[in-house]
């Protein structure tokens, strides 16, 4: 019997969604830099810098649910096509338009047609067969376009401000159309499984969604995290060649997670190696709430690191094992989406109301643990109703 029984197998396929996938996420992973290059070029506020931070991922969650609705049923090379146009209109835009109200109506706009290019890039993954292996793939490309982001935003941005960043992000969708034509057009054609390869296990219907809900509360510690933490090692007196030197190394980590996700999984499944990791996040995030200097800083940064992408991709693993339809992991950027609109307004209401980035790193870390209570709550469920499902690959 053949593995590869649809179009969203086809190599290309899966290259072109992962293409999708990683420019639709690009400006999240690119957030620090942007948030420093905001408030350094622009001299926005905490507060208004953690309201334009959630503007590109409120508008990536608002987009992402719509595509949810809309990827089984329309061209999803059509789908792609606007979600480019809308961003690159949105962040050519922003890079003429400075003021608050202006530039964070831009951002909405560009992070909602970010969030269609990552959503449906996610599901088409979602349609293949080897999700975990596909997944992985995403993860490095994500990690390798992090080190692009934290190597070049800070030359992009002393030379041409903010506006650099922004040209980036609009130069990078137009780059992804190339791509374009491989991304198979209907969702019809994931039909074509050969009948028995991929049946939906039976777990309880309710356990996807607290999936789903651990996500999101799993991107609340992303989202205040991630967005902050150049200023957070700003705000402890480390240079700026220092906090790009080890956000920019923190990356190698990240690619030991992936590695060592793979390797984890094959041995002792998704779960408990997610759980594990789940609270080693929360563990740090707590030490960097008692106070950050250039050893905590490079140690936090590193463990945080390692463990994110190891979770992300469990996560999305996880969810493929329940499903493989592909419909709840459709839904992964809308909630991680609405999780990082909360989670950097949030943070910069703390520092408004001057509670310091101690406050925002137990903010994560209370996101963290919420996931890691979940999901422990889901493994019980499922060593009890579908044990292979529990400790699945």
């Amino acid at each position: 019997m053949k593995k590869n029984t649809t179009l969203f197998d086809n190599p290309k396929a899966i290259t072109a969604a992962i293409v999708f996938s990683f420019i639709g996420n690009a400006v999240f992973m690119g957030m620090p830099m942007l948030v420093g290059a905001l408030s350094d070029n622009l001299g926005f506020s905490a507060q208004q810098v953690g309201w334009l931070a959630s503007a590109d991922l409120g508008g990536m969650c608002a987009s992402s649910i719509l595509t949810s609705l809309l990827v089984a049923r329309v061209n999803r090379r059509y789908l792609v096509a606007l979600g480019v146009v809308i961003a690159v209109l949105a962040n050519y835009a922003a890079s003429l338009f400075h003021d608050f109200e202006t530039l964070f109506s831009l951002r909405v706009l560009a992070g909602f047609g970010s969030g269609i290019c990552y959503a449906t890039g996610v599901a088409s993954l979602a349609g293949s067969h080897n999700t975990g292996r596909n997944f992985s793939i995403l993860m490095f490309a994500l990690v390798a376009i992090n080190a692009i982001e934290l190597y070049s935003f800070p030359i992009l941005s002393a030379r041409w401000g903010v506006n650099g960043i922004f040209l980036a992000f609009a130069g990078s969708f137009v780059l992804a159309l190339c791509f374009i034509g491989w991304l198979p057009a209907r969702a019809a054609e994931q039909a074509l499984v050969e009948k028995g390869t991929k049946q939906a296990p039976a777990v309880p219907a309710y356990l996807p969604w607290l999936c789903l809900l651990a996500v999101a509360c799993f991107y609340i510690t992303i989202g205040s995290y991630w967005s902050f933490i150049e200023r957070a090692g700003v705000d402890a007196g480390l240079s700026d060649s220092f906090i790009a030197n080890v956000l920019t190394a923190g990356t190698i980590c990240t690619l030991l997670g992936c590695f060592a996700a793979t390797a984890l999984s094959t041995r002792l499944g998704q779960s408990k190696p997610l759980i594990a990791a789940l609270a080693g996040m929360t563990l740090t995030l707590l030490m960097l709430s008692t106070g950050i200097n250039a050893l905590s800083y490079i140690a936090g940064t590193m463990l945080f690191n390692f463990m994110w992408l190891f979770t992300d991709i469990y996560q999305l693993g996880t969810l493929s094992n329940m499903d493989h339809s592909g419909r709840y992991v459709a839904l992964v950027p809308a909630a991680q989406g609405f999780a990082q609109t909360l989670g950097p307004s949030m943070a910069g209401g703390m520092l408004a109301a001057n509670m310091g980035y101690g406050s925002v790193m137990i903010m994560g870390a209370l996101g963290s643990f919420a996931a890691f209570l979940l999901y422990i709550f889901v493994y019980s469920i499922l060593k009890r109703t579908t044990p292979a499902i529990a400790d699945a690959q």
